[in-house]
């Protein structure tokens, strides 16, 4: 068993008062993002909220989409969007004008930013629970700006007054943990003194907890969980897999596989939360079938594939080729090795890149 856990962690003392956890029989936790996490990150599509999606469904939380944040991510996403693509046609003017021919352009078009959007809240792959704009959030909101009570009590902030009103709502059934970066939810505009005071009083009389983080790393400080990789089931699904090229080389040296090797890997997380990137290395102890007086002899294995948590299962495994090392009689030592190489495939015309997610998933401190 391995326990893994992201960078930048608290001390135990911290993170034990700060961990959130779903256990069997209790409320379940649903996490709010506001808008300021949505857009800084990307639309969730940033290695830190690949990793904070996994935890996510580990733990079987949910996403809340309150329809405010919604409405003002869009906004601002598909306002950038345009940007991006307006600059960069401009530029490619300025280099068409430079070099008098070019390759011609392509990029998205209007209707497939707004396709894009929508498709960034539909291929979330965590359990969501849309939060529809209500009447009473708005009340609620328009009470604090009358007030000037925090979160409006400084720019008269209506969205920020709204997203309150619905994680208050929500507290009725479900533990809440709101992600914001904005001051205007904490005591003094600091992150360090929690909560602002008279969000915290609304909390007493309510059935469930509410906890602010200001960012996804420390949200992921208190998200991440154990996870499991089964190493005798990686080294046999390996050794299926790569059984041709790993055994043709013990063969071709006299040498036979051990029982049982040392397994070390990295977990990454990518773009889909259902899926680990790995990356590992076997290491096997061989003996010497020619009766040489070979000895200490190890064959290592290098590899990367596919690990998904909820199955267990290792899939798309590769391998980078074997490095067999022994000692000979006299105490000198040989290597042989099997190198392997990934050839891209060849491409016609415009080759098309896709995005792709590796954020590393460390060891936690036992």
């Amino acid at each position: 068993m391995k326990t893994i856990s992201v960078r930048n962690r608290l001390p135990r003392s911290e993170s034990n008062r700060n961990r959130i956890l779903v256990l069997p029989g209790q409320t379940r936790v649903v996490i709010v993002f506001d808008s300021n996490i949505w857009i800084s990150e990307l639309g969730l599509r940033s290695g830190a909220a690949a990793a904070v999606k996994f935890f996510l469904r580990q733990q079987g939380a949910r996403l809340a989409i309150p329809e405010v944040v919604r409405l003002e991510v869009k906004y601002h996403l598909q306002r950038d969007l345009r940007e991006y693509i307006e600059e960069i046609r401009s530029n490619y003017r300025q280099l068409l004008t430079a070099f008098g021919k070019l390759k011609e352009l392509v990029l998205p078009t209007e209707s497939d930013v707004e396709a894009k959007i929508d498709e960034l809240f539909a291929s979330i792959d965590v359990d969501t629970l849309d939060i529809p704009f209500s009447f009473e959030s708005a009340r609620g909101s328009f009470l604090k700006i009358i007030a000037k009570l925090p979160p409006s009590d400084k720019t008269q902030e209506f969205k920020d007054g709204v997203l309150w009103s619905d994680c208050i709502m929500l507290l009725n059934s479900d533990s809440v943990v709101l992600v914001s970066s904005d001051k205007a939810f904490y005591q003094n505009r600091k992150y360090s003194e929690g909560l602002a005071r008279n969000l915290r009083d609304e909390l007493g009389s309510l059935p469930n907890d509410l906890q602010i983080q200001p960012t996804l790393s420390e949200l992921l400080k208190a998200i991440r969980t154990r996870v499991i990789l089964n190493k005798d089931a990686l080294a046999d699904a390996f050794l299926r897999d790569q059984h041709e090229s790993v055994f043709g080389m013990l063969t071709r040296h006299g040498f036979e596989l051990g029982p049982k090797p040392s397994v070390s890997y990295e977990l990454y997380a990518t773009e889909n939360p259902k899926i680990l990137f790995l990356d590992f290395t076997l290491m096997y102890p061989c003996t010497d079938l020619r009766d040489d007086g070979r000895h200490d002899a190890l064959l290592q294995l290098k590899g990367d594939g596919s690990f998904e948590a909820d199955s267990g299962a290792f899939r798309h495994l590769r391998s980078f080729g074997e490095r067999l090392r022994f000692r000979m009689p006299d105490g000198s030592e040989q290597e042989n090795r099997n190198h392997v190489a990934f050839a891209a495939g060849i491409t016609l015309g415009h080759k098309e890149i896709s995005h792709k997610v590796r954020y590393k998933l460390e060891d936690e401190e036992p």
